[in-house]
Parts: C-alpha cells; sequence; structure tokens
C-alpha cells in the first residue's frame, strides 16, 4: 500500500492531485507505523506546499509530523518542533503552525504552555469545525491534565463529528478512547465507540491492548504489546505517553514476573529524556515495593511527583500519591502517610476521577486501620460498591480482597476476587487470596489445581532469578518455607535443580 502511494504521489503531474496523493501517502505511513517515511513526507509537504494543498491539508501535515516524531521516540527534534522559530520558517498559515507547535508541547507534556498558546491563538485556530477539532481537544486535554476535566468531558459528546471527514472522526475518537482508558474509565471509553458506531476491533493495537488490560483480558493483551514492545512502538498520544509498558509491566507483576517487569519499564523509557511518565513511576514503585524496596520505590515515587509538581500536573498523579502514603504507612511514618492521603483526597475531589476515589478510599481504609478502623470499615465497603459500578474485573479483585481480609465485608466475598485472579492470569493475587481464604477458614477450592499453580508461580520467580529470601518477601513467608517449598516441587517434578525449573517454566513443560 504504501508503495502505491509513494509511486502515486511520484507520477501525479497535476499539483491538485498530488497533493491529495501526499495527503494519503502520509496517512498511510502513520497507520503502518513507518514514521521515518511519514515524518519524510510530512516535512517535505510543509516545507513546499505550493498552492494545491489546502489550510486543512497543512494542518494535518503539521500534526502528523509531530506525531511521527514523537512515535519514534526523537526528544531532541520534538523539543524544535515546540518553538514557534521553527514554525515560523515555514512557508504555510498560521493554522498549520500552531497547531503543529501546540501539539508538540503536548507530546512533551509541557501541558501550561500549550494551554496558553492555545488561548492566545483562539481567532487563528476557532473559524470552522474542522479547523478547531483538535487543537479543542489539545486544549481540553491540557485543561485535563492541570486538573480541569471539564473541558474534556465536554469533546466527548463530539457534537461537530457530522461535520467533519470520517477519518478525522476515527482519529480524533482513537485520541478519547486511549485518554479515557489511560484514565480508568472503561464505561466512558466503550459509550464514546458506541455513540460513534465505533467497535473496539477497528482500534489501533494501542487501543485494544488497553481496552484488553481493563477488561481482564491479560492474554489478549500481552498479544498485543509483544510486537509494539518489538517494534518500540510504545509512545501514546495520551496525558501520560507510555501507557503500554507500565501497563505490560503490571500484567507481569500480577504473574509474578517481577524481574520481566522491570525489564519492560527499563527497555522503553529514559527519565532523564521523554517526558514525564507517572504511570511508569508507580509501575516501577510497585514492582521495587513487592520485592520489598521500599525505600528504591519511595525514592521514584518522589521523583515522579517532584516532577508533576514542577510542570503543574494534577491527573494521573493519584497512582503515586496512593503508593507513597502506603509506603510511608508501611514503614511507620504515619504522619506522612496521612498527608499524601490528604494530596490524594484532593485530587479524587478536583478531578472527578472514579479511579482516583477508589484509590483514596483503599488506601485511606489501610493509612487509618489503627487510628480510625470505624472509617476504614465505611471507606473500605464504599470502595467496594464503587468497584463493581466500574466493572474492572482486577481491580474488583483486588478491592474484594482489601475489604474481605480487614472484616469490612464478608469473608466469603474472597471466593468471587479468587474467581477473577483465575480470569486475568493473576496468579500471584491468586497465591496471597488462597493464603486468605484458609485464614478465614474457607475451603480453597480446587486442592490439585492450587498445588499446579503455586508449583508454576514458585517456578516461574525461580525463572525470574530471584533468591529465597526474595521470594520469601514476594509471597509473603518465611525463607524456611519457600525452602522447603522448593525441595517438595524438585521433588515431585523431578527437576534437580534451579535452571532446570527455569527451563520448564520458559519452555511451557512445567
Amino acid at each position: 500500500m504504501l508503495r502505491w502511494f509513494r509511486a502515486a504521489a511520484h507520477l501525479s503531474e497535476q499539483p491538485a492531485a498530488r497533493g491529495l496523493a501526499l495527503q494519503r501517502y502520509v496517512r498511510a505511513a502513520y497507520t503502518a507505523g513507518d514514521h521515518q517515511t511519514g515524518r519524510t513526507i510530512a516535512e517535505t509537504m510543509l516545507r513546499n506546499p505550493g498552492g494545491a494543498l489546502t489550510e486543512l491539508a497543512l494542518q494535518e501535515a503539521a500534526c502528523l509530523l509531530v506525531a511521527e516524531t514523537a512515535k519514534a521516540m526523537d526528544w531532541p527534534k520534538l523539543s524544535r518542533l515546540a518553538t514557534a522559530r521553527w514554525w515560523d520558517e515555514l512557508p504555510i498559515p498560521a493554522l498549520a503552525r500552531v497547531c503543529g507547535q501546540a501539539l508538540a508541547l503536548c507530546q512533551l507534556a509541557r501541558w501550561q504552555e500549550a494551554r496558553e498558546l492555545l488561548f492566545r491563538t483562539e481567532p487563528v485556530w476557532n473559524t470552522s469545525p474542522p479547523a478547531r477539532a483538535k487543537p479543542r481537544i489539545f486544549s481540553a486535554a491540557a485543561e485535563l491534565v492541570l486538573g480541569r476535566p471539564e473541558p474534556f468531558r465536554r469533546e466527548l459528546a463530539m457534537r461537530e463529528a457530522p461535520e467533519l471527514p470520517p477519518e478525522e472522526v476515527y482519529s480524533l475518537a482513537v485520541g478519547l478512547f486511549d485518554e479515557l482508558a489511560h484514565g480508568w474509565d472503561l464505561a466512558a471509553a466503550e459509550t464514546l465507540l458506541e455513540t460513534l458506531g465505533l467497535s473496539v476491533e477497528v482500534l489501533p493495537p494501542l487501543s485494544r491492548f488497553l481496552w484488553h488490560h481493563l477488561t481482564g483480558r491479560w492474554d489478549q493483551a500481552l498479544e498485543s504489546a509483544r510486537p509494539l514492545l518489538a517494534n518500540n512502538e510504545v509512545q501514546a498520544p495520551t496525558a501520560d505517553s507510555f501507557p503500554l509498558p507500565a501497563r505490560t509491566a503490571a500484567i507481569l507483576l500480577a504473574r509474578g514476573r517481577t524481574t520481566s517487569a522491570l525489564r519492560v519499564l527499563e527497555s522503553v523509557w529514559d527519565p532523564q529524556e521523554a517526558p514525564p511518565a507517572y504511570s511508569m513511576n508507580a509501575a516501577e514503585a510497585e514492582v521495587l515495593r513487592t520485592l520489598g524496596d521500599l525505600n528504591g520505590a519511595e525514592k521514584t515515587l518522589r521523583r515522579g511527583l517532584d516532577t508533576a509538581q514542577t510542570h503543574a500536573h494534577v491527573y494521573g498523579t493519584e497512582e503515586l500519591w496512593a503508593l507513597l502514603a502506603e509506603v510511608t504507612s508501611e514503614v511507620g511514618r504515619t504522619a506522612e502517610a496521612v498527608t499524601c492521603l490528604e494530596r490524594l483526597e484532593r485530587i479524587a475531589a478536583r478531578t472527578g476521577s472514579g479511579r482516583a476515589r477508589l484509590r483514596y478510599l483503599l488506601t485511606s481504609a489501610r493509612v487509618l486501620r489503627q487510628d480510625a478502623p470505624d472509617t476504614a470499615c465505611g471507606h473500605l465497603c464504599e470502595a467496594v460498591e464503587l468497584a463493581r459500578s466500574r466493572g474492572l474485573p482486577f481491580e474488583t479483585a483486588t478491592t474484594l480482597v482489601a475489604a474481605a481480609t480487614a472484616g469490612a465485608v464478608p469473608a466469603a466475598l474472597l471466593h468471587e476476587a479468587y474467581e477473577l485472579f483465575g480470569l486475568t492470569g493473576a496468579a500471584l493475587w491468586r497465591f496471597h487470596t488462597r493464603t486468605a481464604l484458609r485464614e478465614a477458614g474457607l475451603t480453597v477450592p480446587g486442592r490439585r489445581e492450587a498445588t499446579a499453580e503455586n508449583d508454576h508461580l514458585l517456578a516461574t520467580l525461580i525463572a525470574e532469578q530471584l533468591t529465597n529470601r526474595q521470594i520469601a518477601t514476594v509471597l509473603d513467608t518465611k525463607e524456611d518455607a519457600v525452602a522447603n517449598r522448593l525441595s517438595r516441587l524438585f521433588a515431585r517434578t523431578g527437576r534437580r535443580s534451579r535452571t532446570e525449573l527455569a527451563a520448564s517454566v520458559l519452555t511451557g513443560t512445567l
């Protein structure tokens, strides 16, 4: 297809036909993930627009140039595209210059600057539905990140969709869907698709990954993630640019693959060069915390929060505040935990995010369970109701475990959580839930299946190159107990070394 568009662009003799061919060529390159070609064609269109390309075509070319540069994670070039000087050198209309610069600022997470630029230049872009469609969403996304979600929510109605070309509607819908999925708002994301007559199947791979993650279809999510990670197709045009590696790491962690989770995070994101990505900070901190490195987890969280404060970012930081409250509470610094909790409560109120509210309820229950047990219990009951209404399997399961183990809801609900963890393949959480079931005097379903799952989880942790001490920390048990489990595993499987066990996991023979 790309070869066909390239030939059409080269062979077209009429300026109008050549301009149309170039437009289709650059769109096809973006869809195919050929970022170098897309960048080259888009920049060619902008530097030599001729007389055939319309103002809207050049606006699209400017946005595609920025998007392709971000997809290629060429941060130095993206920084140049965020300057007015770079765009002022081009013989293109002000609409294209403003939109290109604004999108570059957004992609670099310089949301305050993007908002100010769009505010100053509104007479340039707010002239017609096609001209204002992109910049209005850029502006709404900036307001969302800065803690003012109302403009973004208004954009979800897409009232001007009938006046836009179908490809423009699709592009805007994908961007809005990804933002909602990044914000854990599955209901709003699916409502958006239904309103526009779209299905998940027609969405690009990243969007499908986010949907599979939220709906608990984790095997499909990982299947979608593998080629994207392999080809370094991980950047997303959302408030947080890296939801794919962050959520891939979260899935791996829930399945006991701690080292693999860290490897995914380290392979795609350099915090010294890339834009802020609070989901990456949170994912890394969660892995470190699971491994017992609370100091490392705290440093990671504070680094993310310092960056957020520097950029005046609010949206997306609730995970960091929740985890920091829990970490400081675990090490006995209750006053600091309460301060974090207060910040988390304000964010939840300011953004109106169901996810932020749920994180506040669960975190407050952990922090306040000693000093205010009644409040903690009430928050857990509310959390269960909220999680059920949101309909995210893993989120619901973790909420049920938190509430049931604290005695806020009947312990029998652990069975429901256990089944939900099974649907997602969250082996580590299934293990902890089995422990909770036994401590509550409840029967663990399927003894033979449970033994097989325990064996596979232990072998997985061995394959992840964890020491017995680290495994004990991950499983919340004693090191002697791990050694005993390992001896029994060797006896049952006939494996003679940790290397053989690891190989069995990697080859799928255990």
